[in-house]
């Protein structure tokens, strides 16, 4: 099996939200704006850290039509993280490695704009 490490998600240009319920740090929302095929921007729209926000280069690969894995170092944190987002069934599924911990959380995937 092999991936398409030269795709594009279908939301370049659109703002998504990623809500978390079963969190460390509570339930919390995130609003993704995919800049271009390479870069994005987040904020946290609640949660613990609301406000907090970062731009970012990332790398994304299609796993299979609408399932696409896409990775990124958050400059000011330096949190890595792993998204796999069901653009189909609209689910997200997220690893990040911060501050020697590692978590893995799942939420809801829903278009802004």
């Amino acid at each position: 099996m092999t991936f398409d490490t030269g795709a594009t998600i279908p939301g370049v240009g659109q703002t998504w939200l990623a809500e978390f319920e079963d969190t460390p740090f509570g339930p919390f929302a995130v609003e993704l704006t995919f800049h271009s095929g390479t870069s994005l921007s987040y904020l946290v729209s609640s949660g613990a850290a609301k406000g907090n926000g970062e731009t970012m280069d990332y790398t994304t690969a299609e796993l299979r039509d609408g399932l696409y894995v896409l990775c990124w170092e958050e400059p000011e944190s330096g949190a890595k993280v792993t998204h796999i987002q069901d653009w189909q069934n609209h689910l997200v599924y997220a690893s990040s490695f911060l501050q020697g911990q590692f978590m893995q959380i799942s939420g809801t995937w829903t278009r802004l704009c």
